[in-house]
């Protein structure tokens, strides 16, 4: 059999090529004065700030009287047992009192009381969102209406293995405070007239710092960003949509 092959002109090869390249320039080179597209999270003010867990970054010891001896070490703040509190705290005083989360990670190393005890603010108010307390299961705030974590409408239970790290994520805008473990929601709160403060032994924790009781207890990777429009407005839709479906229920 006789296999024929198609030739083509030198010319009509080079110039087939020529266009080709021509195409892919024109479709893959950014023109000159084009902008790049804005970080979303930064466009809408929703950008995360690290709060370094390191021995020259924003934190400073609670001081709560008897502290456990607080160590700095491949960015982990390392809490030790307490007598009975150790924490720490924000060394600056300008943080937000309302729109904004805060994130981090926790976890308790050893004991069986609280590990996490994170305060912030809520307007002209602060509580604590305390993990593993009252002998080692409590979850909750305190305090609304002068009613600590173990007896309020947050009050929750959780089991917390030791050496085991969790995620908390607080959030409070003009309307709520809602509170987070791994994904999980713990507390959603509106704030109406309630009255939110925390308990007289954790004042030094403010503005805003972790405190561990009668544990030892490891803080990391710790973050806040203020909430954006879009994020309250998203907020807003998920209420009227519960709501929606809340009446179409009864």
């Amino acid at each position: 059999m006789i296999r024929h092959r198609l030739q083509l002109p030198l010319c009509t090869l080079s110039l087939a090529l020529l266009a080709t390249v021509a195409f892919a320039q024109s479709t893959t080179a950014p023109a000159k004065d084009a902008k790049p597209a804005a970080d979303a999270k930064t466009a809408d003010g929703a950008k995360w700030i690290a709060l370094p867990t390191t021995a020259d970054g924003p934190w400073e010891s609670c001081n709560f009287g008897g502290d456990g001896e607080i160590e700095y070490k491949d960015g982990v703040a390392h809490l030790g047992f307490g007598d009975p509190l150790t924490g720490i705290r924000l060394k600056k005083e300008d943080f937000p009192k309302e729109n904004f989360e805060i994130e981090l990670q926790a976890r308790r190393t050893s004991g069986f009381d609280f590990f996490c005890g994170l305060t912030f603010p809520v307007g002209e108010g602060n509580v604590s969102f305390v993990l593993g307390g009252w002998s080692g299961g409590v979850v909750g705030i305190s305090s609304i209406d002068d009613q600590d974590a173990s007896e309020n409408e947050t009050t929750d239970f959780k089991t917390f293995k030791n050496g085991t790290w969790f995620t908390v994520r607080a959030r409070v805008d003009e309307k709520k405070i809602q509170c987070w473990i791994d994904d999980k929601q713990f507390v959603d709160v509106q704030r109406g007239d309630h009255k939110f403060s925390i308990r007289n032994e954790m004042d030094p924790s403010l503005p805003v710092g972790v405190a561990a009781f009668q544990v030892t207890s490891e803080i990391r990777n710790v973050r806040w960003r203020k909430l954006s429009a879009k994020d309250k407005t998203a907020e807003d839709k998920t209420e009227t949509e519960d709501t929606a479906t809340g009446g179409n229920d009864s």
